[in-house]
């Protein structure tokens, strides 16, 4: 599943960026041929839009936070979408917030998460 899931994130993340090339979401990769050394990823053309990221793990919040568990003390935002945020960031997208849904499969309690989400989508309002 999550090979499948990846495979289906790279295509899209390749037919937008494909697309997007000097068509309103970024310019070059910022560098220029005098010094190709420094300013890469500043060629983007999103800059002042902002963006969300929600995810849903099976995964408890533990697994990213303990020691010694699967995701090594990384957070979700600074391990496994640590790629999707520096991709924004190369369009000149800046991060509003991230809302994470962990252990939904064996110890969810769907009303409080949905209460919780809510409460996100609210505080985000006020942000806009």
């Amino acid at each position: 599943m999550v090979v499948s899931n990846s495979l289906w994130f790279q295509k899209y993340i390749d037919e937008v960026f494909t697309e997007g090339h000097q068509n309103g979401i970024y310019t070059s990769d910022g560098r220029s041929r005098k010094n190709p050394n420094i300013n890469y990823g500043t060629g983007g053309l999103m800059h002042g839009k902002k963006y969300v990221l929600t995810t849903s793990w099976n995964a408890p919040k533990t697994a990213f936070t303990l020691e010694n568990e699967f995701f090594d003390q990384r957070s979700v935002d600074n391990g496994v979408m640590f790629g999707f945020h520096k991709m924004n960031a190369f369009t000149g997208m800046q991060l509003l917030a991230t809302h994470h849904f962990h252990d939904m499969e064996k110890n969810a309690d769907v009303p409080l998460e949905l209460d919780h989400y809510s409460e996100f989508l609210n505080h985000l309002k006020d942000k806009l």
